[in-house]
């Protein structure tokens, strides 16, 4: 072999070497039989959000696949909430990478809450989701034409809708400097709280009626002390978005004259959680969404005092009946790392985490899309231990669900790997990830 030739051999022996340990660096854990990296997880759930679960900066909350007889279609109840929870994590997120890109999309979402909050042209009425005035997608709500007549949006409000939007618009404000931005946000948040003021506590739809579940009014929250909960929060988010005097006096009258803050000690109920459903999950990311703002603005400890005793409650139970500490909850495990110095559920959160399947929100079709775009596994074997009766169920041993934080952590047992015809977004993976990270919780290289 002449030396032209044997130098060309090398340089190909030299190349395909390469390529292989760059392979191996890349795809390290591609046939591995635990989980990705906790980033790379975020990555990928994050890429699907963007690509199949926003309408215009609007989370939307379930893709419904195509059948026979329909195409593409969303089930959308609940888009202000998922809005507001989506808003949070960016801005978490961005207050971390600092990154134009993760700025310019929580800037789109944040005018997808804004517009929420006026496409039903009545000051302060939220809507629960809008959509294109020719779109087919729908649920069984009442959806109304905006004032301009090119989209239509979901009425019948809740508190729960109220929630998650305060909890975004709280967070994009601390984060987003730019003025323009956080005056809209002033004039959604106030208006919003306004239109409760106006009408004795109470969300009043376009009909004239009270909503289902839009009530803040004395007598209620002495049955639903989580609303007591979620009035504070409303009231402290507009205080901190306004600065207006106004809104802290009422905060101050609500918190200690009405004995609200009181109230919201109790905001959790805890009652059996291995009888089905006597506990509500869904109420749980309520209570998250509504304490974590309260616990990161209140300066006053009298005040501050009450949240603490809330959050402890929640979280140690009532004896006989445990709180959610057992459940490895990374929203929680977290909050009281933050909050109550207690960071012994710390790594069972991150192993939440960890162990969460691609599975539990996507059909095996999306899955082997994702495996195939990014080069590694995303299937793979059950990481936790057995589970033991009337304790919670790991999240890698559960059904496939739209919210594993709602999810009943002791009744959901069953195969994620079923295919359903529904698939779901992976917002609670991203809150959970992102809270750790802000908290410092989670390692960058995890």
């Amino acid at each position: 072999m002449n030396r032209k030739r044997k130098d060309y051999w090398m340089v190909i022996l030299l190349c395909i070497t390469i390529t292989c340990l760059f392979s191996t660096s890349y795809v390290g854990f591609a046939n591995s039989s635990s989980s990705p990296p906790l980033w790379k997880k975020a990555e990928i759930f994050q890429q699907d959000i963007e690509e199949r679960f926003l309408l215009d900066g609007q989370a939307l909350c379930k893709l419904i696949l195509p059948q026979k007889d329909r195409g593409l279609s969303y089930n959308m109840p609940d888009n202000a909430y998922m809005t507001g929870i989506y808003v949070g994590t960016l801005s978490m997120k961005y207050s971390i990478t600092k990154e134009d890109k993760d700025k310019t999309k929580l800037i789109q979402s944040v005018k997808a809450l804004n517009f929420l909050c006026r496409a039903s042209g009545i000051e302060g009425l939220l809507a629960r989701a809008v959509i294109p005035a020719d779109s087919p997608w729908q649920d069984d709500g009442i959806w109304r034409l905006t004032p301009d007549g090119k989209h239509k949006w979901r009425g019948d409000v809740s508190s729960d809708q109220v929630d998650g939007v305060m909890f975004g618009f709280s967070w994009a404000y601390e984060v987003i400097s730019d003025e323009t931005v956080r005056k809209e946000i002033a004039r959604d948040v106030t208006a919003i709280v306004d239109h409760i003021l106006r009408n004795d506590l109470r969300i009043i739809d376009a009909n004239g009626k009270p909503t289902t579940w839009g009530k803040y009014f004395p007598q209620y929250t002495m049955i639903e002390p989580l609303n007591a909960l979620l009035w504070l929060q409303a009231l402290k988010v507009a205080y901190q978005v306004s600065n207006d005097s106004k809104y802290a006096e009422l905060y101050k009258k609500y918190a200690i004259e009405m004995k609200y803050a009181e109230r919201a000690i109790h905001a959790r109920r805890n009652l059996d959680p291995t009888r089905k459903g006597f506990v509500n999950h869904s109420d749980d990311v309520l209570f998250f969404l509504g304490i974590e703002p309260l616990l990161r603005l209140e300066q006053d400890p009298q005040i501050r005092e009450y949240y603490i005793k809330s959050l402890k409650h929640a979280w140690e139970g009532s004896p006989p009946f445990p709180g959610l500490k057992p459940e490895a909850n990374p929203l929680y495990a977290f909050l009281t790392a933050k909050y109550l110095n207690d960071t012994s559920e710390i790594e069972n959160a991150i192993k939440t985490l960890e162990w969460l399947p691609f599975s539990i929100k996507w059909n095996k079709d999306t899955i082997a899309k994702y495996e195939q775009q990014h080069g590694i596994r995303l299937i793979w074997d059950v990481q936790s231990p057995e589970h033991e009766k009337g304790k919670p169920i790991p999240i890698d041993r559960r059904e496939n669900t739209w919210s594993t934080w709602v999810q009943d952590p002791y009744h959901s047992f069953g195969d994620p790997m079923e295919d359903f015809p529904v698939e779901y977004n992976g917002h609670d993976y991203l809150l959970g990830y992102w809270l750790g990270r802000y908290y410092g919780f989670i390692e960058k290289d995890r």
